[in-house]
């Protein structure tokens, strides 16, 4: 590294060094009185938890800055014992030389790319926090198999999960695109799912009131009205339980 080169990084590092110093002194008081003191409460023995929920969140996260703080702080001063000793610019994992362009992003990194990421990676199986390797060519739940949009009529993802999600979710109606009420707010909760076409859902219905009567003929109605472009309405023609003139003529 020439030593123009070197002089910039080394003014780059101490500024930086400057800057979170001072920060860290700002902050120097972070944690070192007690919560009951730093919320100028008597006392919380007698309150919930929750009630100083904000303040306990609040004094975790000033820890957690401070600390980090801290580590960019140890960065920094290691990054100017490299610059000391001729080894800043190199990586301390494979040896190859780091390029300008990641040191200008980071001037007090010790690692190139490539083992930056790696070590992260290695670091994720360690702590237990990286994803499974399947996720990596397998869908979430349901979408693996969801093929509303192709046509298929098979049982698929989307049928799954609407014979689980007619029994309830975390949406409410406002999560719905379309108008809907309890229990129909999951996604196309209106198909007709198991039957080839609308006039098949009469097969469920006993006749035994006269709401189912009326049920029949909005499905023969609502049937009409897909296949032939009308209207749908009878006309005096014979209804679904044999009555009206026409179908009085045939009985004849």
């Amino acid at each position: 590294m020439r030593p123009e080169v070197r002089a910039h990084f080394r003014r780059r590092l101490l500024e930086e060094r400057r800057r979170i110093a001072a920060d860290l002194g700002y902050n120097s008081d972070i944690g070192r009185l007690s919560q009951r003191e730093s919320i100028s409460e008597l006392s919380t023995y007698d309150n919930h938890p929750g009630d100083v929920g904000t303040e306990t969140f609040e004094r975790g996260k000033d820890i957690g800055r401070r600390r980090d703080v801290q580590r960019a702080l140890h960065d920094i001063d290691a990054a100017l014992a490299r610059l000391d000793d001729g080894t800043y610019g190199y990586c301390q994992r494979c040896g190859r030389p780091i390029p300008r362009e990641r040191l200008e992003l980071l001037p007090a990194t010790p690692f190139c790319k490539d083992c930056a990421e790696a070590m992260a990676e290695r670091e994720k199986k360690v702590r237990g926090t990286a994803r499974p390797v399947e996720e990596a060519i397998l869908s979430p739940p349901f979408a693996r198999s969801w093929r509303d949009d192709t046509g298929e009529i098979d049982f698929d993802g989307e049928d799954a999960w609407q014979s689980v999600a007619q029994y309830g979710s975390s949406e409410t109606p406002q999560d719905v695109g379309e108008p809907a009420t309890y229990p129909d707010i999951y996604e196309d909760a209106g198909d007709d799912s198991g039957l080839v076409e609308h006039t098949d859902r009469l097969l469920d219905l006993r006749f035994e009131s006269a709401e189912d009567v009326a049920a029949a003929r909005e499905a023969v109605k609502e049937h009409r009205r897909r296949n032939t472009g009308g209207d749908g309405d009878f006309g005096g023609t014979a209804s679904p339980e044999g009555g009206g003139r026409e179908g009085a003529g045939r009985r004849e």
